[in-house]
């Protein structure tokens, strides 16, 4: 699950990054159009963004920090701050800064959502489900991240029903696009696994096959169709996946794992 919790978490940052502005007073730094003023604040803000967005954490993390020591209640810096603690994985600090930012303005839904991700980064469980809650209450919020939330910490107490229906739900939430999205291979990565673990195969197949049309290189896709097609004494489509697997990325976890299974397939083609 730690691909789908990357790939999510860049569709949390760019949604705040997005929102940053909207939200906040027309003389507040986080305005990054700064429609009053504050130009260079403005220009230092948008910079730690692009940082966060390119997966420079801790350059971003710098960043928001100095920005913060002008302005240390900016609710908007605050949230993109616990944003990239998070991307860090310093659980902690990125509750703290969310928390903070609450204390600000405790009507910032997004904070909610995020505070969410790191109490179930942190195994906290019934804080997160709670965090999320409270951000689905907000009738004019993007739901599709709290419904992924909720359906991820859903897999993770391996309630695999409950699980694929709000991963389901996410899923009819996200902006569908004609190429596809990060945002929306997370959420149909999720459903897909769920099915999985439900032993309904020939639907898991159908969604595996689809996220892959979305994102070609998604390697826990290709491993979970591989494994499914073996299952289903499919071995050639089978070690058509582990394949691929093994060719992005043989030294990682699923790489390994696909290299040891081909030693089972038996192909005759």
């Amino acid at each position: 699950m730690k691909k789908s919790f990357t790939v999510f978490l860049l569709f949390l940052i760019a949604v705040a990054i997005a929102c940053s502005g909207k939200k906040q007073s027309q003389t507040n730094p986080t305005d990054t159009k700064g429609r009053k003023g504050r130009p260079s604040e403005a220009l230092a803000l948008r910079d730690a963004n692009d940082l966060l967005s390119k997966g420079r954490c801790a350059d971003a993390t710098n960043s928001y920090l100095q920005f913060l020591q002008k302005y240390p209640t900016d609710p908007g810096a605050l949230n993109l701050l616990g944003l990239s603690y998070l991307c860090e994985a310093k659980h902690d600090l990125a509750i703290a800064s969310f928390q903070k930012a609450l204390q600000v303005r405790p009507s910032y839904t997004d904070v909610h959502n995020n505070l969410g991700v790191a109490y179930m980064e942190l195994k906290n469980y019934p804080e997160a489900r709670k965090e999320f809650l409270i951000a689905l209450q907000d009738r004019n919020y993007m739901k599709a991240g709290p419904y992924f939330n909720l359906a991820k910490l859903a897999f993770s107490q391996q309630s695999y029903e409950e699980s694929r229906a709000l991963a389901k739900k996410a899923m009819d939430l996200v902006p569908k696009q004609k190429d596809g999205l990060p945002e929306e291979a997370a959420p149909l990565l999720l459903y897909s696994l769920s099915l999985e673990r439900l032993n309904r195969l020939d639907e898991a197949a159908v969604a595996f096959r689809d996220l892959l049309k979305i994102d070609s290189q998604n390697l826990e896709a290709s491993y979970s169709l591989a494994t499914i097609m073996a299952r289903k004494n499919q071995p050639c489509v089978a070690r058509q996946y582990y394949l691929q697997v093994v060719d992005a990325d043989p030294l990682s976890d699923l790489g390994q794992k696909s290299i040891e299974a081909l030693k089972g397939i038996q192909c005759q083609q």
